[in-house]
């Protein structure tokens, strides 16, 4: 049974596949890495300190690199966020919107600090995330409404507006915590 597991990696290892974690896309002797905050582009106030702060998160907790001031990083993360929308995807018999998407476009470079070697870069990266805009499509069990600090005995309170603008709010972080994972992918594991 050993020999078979240790035959599995040997045959994945040689077919370009590794473990999580770090693949070949970050240089040997990088320990740390800087995330500067991207240029934003779009008219969402504050969303780069946001994206920041959830790329940020998910390098701490995947614990690969350390997470240090740029001047002092191994590798640099820089990036721009290229646009931020939402638009409505499903509509009710009276033709409102009730379901909206939520759609980001990054571009991203990670570069050797000492070298400004380009080690990776992705042009485009895009990430969609749905929300209801209405109470009547709120699923109150589902995972992505528990995450929220709403109760489910608020909706009939609220009018569409506010749950919209509480829908938009939630699906936004969820969005921007997609793409953090998106990048850290990309970049430590080369997908």
């Amino acid at each position: 049974m050993r020999r078979v597991g240790l035959l599995a990696l040997a045959l994945l290892g040689g077919c370009g596949y590794h473990l999580a974690g770090r693949g070949d896309a970050v240089p040997k002797g990088a320990r740390t890495v800087g995330i500067e905050v991207f240029r934003n582009r779009t008219q969402e106030y504050g969303l780069e300190v946001r994206l920041q702060r959830a790329i940020e998160d998910e390098f701490r907790r995947r614990g690969t690199l350390d997470v240090v001031p740029e001047a002092e990083a191994d590798l640099v993360l820089r990036g721009e966020i290229a646009s931020f929308t939402s638009r409505p995807v499903a509509f009710s018999a009276t033709d409102e919107a009730v379901q909206y998407q939520g759609i980001i476009r990054i571009g991203m470079r990670l570069v050797e600090r000492g070298s400004n070697r380009v080690v990776n870069e992705t042009k485009s990266l895009l990430a969609t995330q749905d929300f209801g805009a209405v109470s009547g499509v709120v699923i109150t069990t589902s995972p992505h409404f528990q995450r929220g600090t709403l109760d489910g005995r608020d909706l009939i309170n609220l009018t569409n507006v506010q749950l919209g603008g509480v829908g938009r709010r939630v699906a936004t972080q969820e969005l921007l915590d997609r793409v953090a994972r998106d990048v850290y992918q990309r970049t430590m594991e080369g997908f």
